[in-house]
């Protein structure tokens, strides 16, 4: 994708404007066109959409007071966009869906009530193992999950967006899918994805926690490419 260059008016671009739209890759900003296209979308997208109407409508029926105070919570949780300081944060109608989405992607869809936006684990996910077993549809990625900083790990749980690519091909975010991780024996993470129609491969996975108290959801964290074969 074309890469932007900043100009002494310009410093940084995001968001959408016309058929353009920008976004950030390892701290360096990209712009792209909008397709225009007729796929209305997969089934998982299109019940993602039907989860979000339904987050939309809980914020409206919320009594003010309860908008308040989600409001007063979000300021202490930081942007997910640029500029990345203390002086923008992100909305209380947005960490009301955030949550909503949280706790429906853990199986739990409900109403959440205002909480404070929780310190999050400090982690990191060692991608161990690609078992691709005698299974022909699916491979089993098995990974270890470092955890500081909380004194109950089940608390959280792991989401990933994962695409296997032949060795070298790099990642296509917009070919990611959404994965639940399944914890195995001690700090074992288990995800299970569809196998890859390539003799090798490697893989391209990011995660986040989902608090299951609260539903809210942090920001991504990168585990570099590994490559497998069979």
């Amino acid at each position: 994708m074309p890469k932007f260059h900043p100009t002494p008016i310009i410093l940084d671009c995001w968001s959408s404007i016309g058929n353009i739209t920008f976004y950030h890759r390892n701290g360096q900003c990209f712009y792209k066109r909008k397709p225009y296209t007729q796929y209305r979308g997969t089934t998982a997208q299109l019940d993602q959409a039907q989860v979000h109407h339904r987050a939309i409508l809980a914020w409206q029926q919320l009594p003010h007071v309860v908008q308040l105070q989600w409001r007063e919570l979000a300021k202490s949780v930081p942007s997910h966009r640029p500029p990345y300081d203390d002086n923008h944060h992100i909305s209380g109608y947005n960490l009301f869906v955030s949550a909503y989405h949280g706790f429906a992607q853990l199986g739990r869809e409900h109403v959440p009530v205002p909480q404070p936006y929780p310190l999050f684990p400090i982690s990191y996910l060692q991608l161990l193992q690609v078992d691709s077993g005698t299974s022909s549809e699916t491979v089993t990625l098995r990974c270890r999950l470092s955890l500081q900083n909380t004194d109950n790990p089940a608390r959280w749980h792991v989401s990933a967006c994962i695409q296997l690519t032949a060795p070298g091909v790099g990642c296509d975010p917009g070919k990611m899918r959404t994965y639940m991780g399944n914890r195995g024996q001690q700090n074992e993470i288990i995800f299970n994805v569809p196998r890859p129609d390539i003799e090798d491969y490697q893989v391209h996975l990011r995660y986040r926690f989902i608090d299951s108290v609260t539903g809210y959801r942090n920001n991504w964290s990168i585990q570099r490419n590994v490559c497998f074969g069979d």
